[in-house]
C-alpha cells in the first residue's frame, strides 16, 4: 500500500498560493479532466448536489449526469488532481472552489448542463454558482442527497479499509460528525433525493423532474 506523504505546512501554503494566483489557467487545464458529453446539450443549466459526507452524492451525481447528458464537476475529484495530500484548510478550500467555479463557467460557456458535486451545506458555498446562474440567466436546481445514517457511517468506515476506485473523498466519520454539528443552511427551494437500494429508479424520476423544471426555465 502506498503511503501518502503530507507536505510541510509551508510547502502546502506555497502550493495553495500558487494555485490561487493562477485560477483561470488551472481551470482551463482541469476542464479536460471533467467527465462531459462529447457534444454539449446547447441549453446550459446547473444542478447543485448538497449533502453530508458518505450519503452517496457522487454516485448519484454520476448517474444523474448520464441521464441528463450533463458534465459532472466533483470537488473531491478536482482536489485529488491538485493536492497530493489534501489538508482541507480554509485557504486550500478557497483555492479549490475558485478553480471549481472556473471549470463550471467554462462548461456553461460551451453549452453544457453541469452537475456540481460538493457538500454545499452552507450558503456561502453555493453563492458563486447561484451568481453564475443569475449572470448567465440559466436555470439552477438544488438537490439535497440524504441516506440512512447507519448506511452512511458504514460507507465512511469502509472507506478507511478499502476505498472504491472512483471514491476521491478523504472525509471520514470525524468529518461527518463535524459537518453535522455545523448543520445545513437551507436554500429557499430544493429537492430532496434519498439514496438507497432503488437508487437508479429514483435517479430516473429526479432526472425527469429536473428536465421539466429546466424546460420551464425554473
Amino acid at each position: 500500500m502506498t503511503r501518502r506523504v503530507r507536505p510541510s505546512p509551508a510547502g502546502a501554503r506555497v502550493q495553495t498560493e500558487v494555485l490561487a494566483a493562477h485560477v483561470a489557467d488551472v481551470a482551463a487545464t482541469l476542464r479536460a479532466a471533467v467527465p462531459a458529453p462529447p457534444v454539449a446539450h446547447g441549453e446550459p443549466a446547473l444542478a447543485l448536489m448538497m449533502g453530508f459526507p458518505g450519503v452517496g452524492k457522487s454516485h448519484c451525481a454520476r448517474l444523474l449526469a448520464t441521464r441528463l447528458r450533463a458534465a459532472h464537476v466533483a470537488s473531491d475529484h478536482l482536489r485529488s488532481q491538485l493536492f497530493i495530500a489534501p489538508q482541507y484548510r480554509a485557504e486550500e478550500n478557497a483555492a479549490l472552489f475558485g478553480i471549481v467555479d472556473g471549470v463550471v463557467e467554462r462548461l456553461v460557456e460551451e453549452g453544457h448542463r453541469v452537475i456540481v458535486d460538493a457538500t454545499h451545506l452552507r450558503r456561502y458555498a453555493r453563492e458563486s454558482a447561484e451568481s453564475l446562474a443569475r449572470r448567465r440567466d440559466i436555470p439552477i436546481a438544488h438537490v439535497l442527497v440524504v441516506a440512512d445514517e447507519r448506511e452512511t457511517l458504514a460507507r465512511l468506515a469502509q472507506r478507511r479499509v478499502a476505498r472504491a476506485a472512483d471514491d476521491r473523498s478523504e472525509a471520514d466519520e470525524r468529518v461527518y460528525e463535524l459537518m453535522r454539528s455545523r448543520g445545513f443552511e437551507e436554500p429557499e427551494a430544493y429537492l430532496t433525493f434519498r439514496n438507497g437500494p432503488d437508487v437508479e429508479a429514483r435517479v430516473d424520476a429526479l432526472a425527469r423532474d429536473l428536465e421539466a423544471r429546466w424546460s420551464a426555465g425554473t
